[in-house]
């Protein structure tokens, strides 16, 4: 992964935002429903961190969209999240969990691609679901499905670069 410049910068508060999300609320639901919350707050961040990359990527803001994956100005893939360090929730080292999981996501978003999901969003979504539970249910995956699509717009429309101001129509006579 590389540092992008900083053309494409989002607002400094929907970053902060973005990074200091409240798991154990905002994720109450899946939380409830995990054996091990711990582990699920975990899978949550790297995901979390990887959409933000994908949705810079395809804000336009980014050198390319395709590999090497550009992080966000002034972003760091997170090794806590809500006091839960994850290469030890996780029992993986840190490098090969950032690794996997970025491999993952970007097979399904990828390979997800169809006429009904231009982006791959619900295959992604679908990988989250199944990463994060061995058999999710419907309501999961319908509630994973909106997080994922929310998030990424969310992102994609911090970093789009600003649009054009409207040039004044030109007249001759």
């Amino acid at each position: 992964m590389h540092s992008a410049p900083a053309a494409g910068a989002a607002p400094e508060h929907f970053i902060r935002h973005y990074l200091d999300v409240d798991y154990r609320g905002r994720y109450a639901g899946v939380l409830r429903r995990h054996p091990v919350p711990s582990e699920a707050i975990a899978e949550l961040c790297l995901f979390r961190f990887w959409l933000a990359c994908r949705a810079y990527a395809h804000s336009g803001a980014a050198p390319a969209p395709v590999p090497p994956l550009y992080l966000p100005p002034h972003w760091a893939p997170p090794r806590q999240a809500a006091g839960v360090d994850i290469s030890h929730a996780l029992d993986a080292w840190y490098g090969h969990l950032l690794e996997s999981r970025f491999n993952l996501y970007d097979r399904f978003f990828h390979l997800g691609r169809n006429r009904d999901d231009p982006l791959g969003l619900d295959a992604v979504a679908l990988a989250l679901s199944c990463q994060l539970f061995v058999q999710p249910c419907a309501a999961m995956r319908t509630c994973l499905r909106h997080e994922v699509h929310s998030l990424f717009s969310a992102v994609h429309a911090a970093f789009a670069p600003p649009s054009p101001a409207p040039q004044p129509p030109r007249g001759g006579a």
